[in-house]
């Protein structure tokens, strides 16, 4: 008997529990039509009255992995922040204590922000929140390979400006629009691990500038962030220009020398022209392949110059002394002694005074 009584309460007990799940599940209420409205209009521009939203970004660089001057390229990791306000995200002081909301990408609208000179973009992470008072943040952590132009003309003395420029994708300059100024977080971490051995980074600047529409493109805005990047001119001193001076400077003993010893005279100039030639070749990798002239291939150009010049006048002091002329022929000689390398000296400062200046 009190083997059936027990197990009357444990089936009674089952059948009660199976009943109140029942009922929690009957009870509970989808997302009503006005809920799901209101989903989808979070997903759209927070525009009133026909004013577009105005986004406020920053760049903050953490670090330059990389200057490719032949394929005119840099890869740079950093954090790309975004604020714009969105009042539809607002909520009383009193519903809540908490400071912020998270979100994700399409629970809410957050504009589509992308770069318009960049090869590969990976982003790592993202945080997207809201304040009480409806103000987005979206902050980025990516790393990107951007395309680049560079100007070589005063390499290796040069400087350049690296662009990373920021389009609001397939939205028009009436929805949305940059600010005028960057957020405060602009800027370039100075931890010893962010700089290139090669290169010194200056500030950053921003600026915003309108972008025409193309086939099925509206006009937009974008914002520019450029850093200037300084060569270390170092290595290209002590490595290559100071050497290829020297090369340079050698056929002027030559003139030092009796005019009567064509053969010697003659080997001295080519075998440095020799020299140089191969020494171009070796650097050639560490130089940047342009088609136009930089500084350090003028300089090139005047001492190969020097040199073929230094060949003529020992060619032209040997037929002078073979008509019998050889007076004449050892005054000529006398004068490249300082001729020759006061006038590869000018040529050199005259270049600088040009390229540099």
């Amino acid at each position: 008997m009190r083997i059936f009584v027990w197990r009357n309460i444990v089936y009674v007990s089952m059948l009660s529990c199976l009943a109140a799940l029942t009922l929690d599940a009957a009870t509970q209420k989808k997302p009503s039509e006005k809920q799901t409205v209101e989903n989808a209009e979070l997903l759209q521009p927070p525009s009133f009255g026909g004013q577009s939203v105005e986004v406020a970004v920053a760049l903050y660089v953490t670090d330059f992995v990389a200057i490719d001057e032949t394929k005119e390229t840099f890869e740079v990791s950093g954090y790309l922040t975004a604020k714009w306000k969105d009042p539809r995200l607002a909520w009383p002081i009193a519903t809540t204590d908490q400071k912020k909301r998270g979100y994700r990408l399409g629970e809410i609208w957050a504009p589509s922000i992308e770069s318009a000179n960049t090869i590969s973009h990976k982003a790592m992470q993202y945080w997207l929140t809201a304040d009480k008072d409806g103000v987005v943040t979206y902050v980025e952590r990516f790393d990107s390979i951007v395309s680049n132009n560079f100007d070589f003309r005063r390499f290796p003395f040069d400087t350049q400006l690296l662009r990373l420029e920021f389009h609001t994708f397939f939205t028009s300059d009436e929805d949305v629009r940059f600010a005028f100024q960057p957020l405060p977080s602009t800027g370039i971490s100075r931890d010893r691990d962010t700089e290139l051995s090669g290169w010194s980074s200056g500030e950053v600047k921003y600026t915003v500038d309108r972008v025409r529409g193309g086939l099925n493109l509206p006009s937009t805005n974008e914002a520019v962030f450029q850093i200037a990047m300084k060569r270390r001119s170092g290595f290209y001193i002590w490595k290559i220009l100071v050497p290829l001076v020297m090369l340079a400077l050698i056929p002027g003993v030559v003139f030092w020398i009796d005019a009567e010893m064509f053969d010697w005279l003659l080997k001295i100039p080519m075998t440095m022209m020799l020299s140089m030639v191969a020494f171009e070749f070796t650097i050639a990798r560490d130089l940047p392949r342009i088609g136009y002239v930089s500084f350090l291939d003028a300089v090139f150009l005047a001492s190969f110059t020097l040199c073929f010049l230094c060949i003529f006048e020992i060619l032209g002091v040997f037929l002078l002394q073979k008509h019998g002329k050889r007076e004449r022929a050892v005054k000529l000689h006398r004068m490249g002694r300082w001729a020759y390398p006061l006038t590869y000296l000018l040529v050199i400062a005259l270049l600088a005074l040009g390229f540099l200046a």
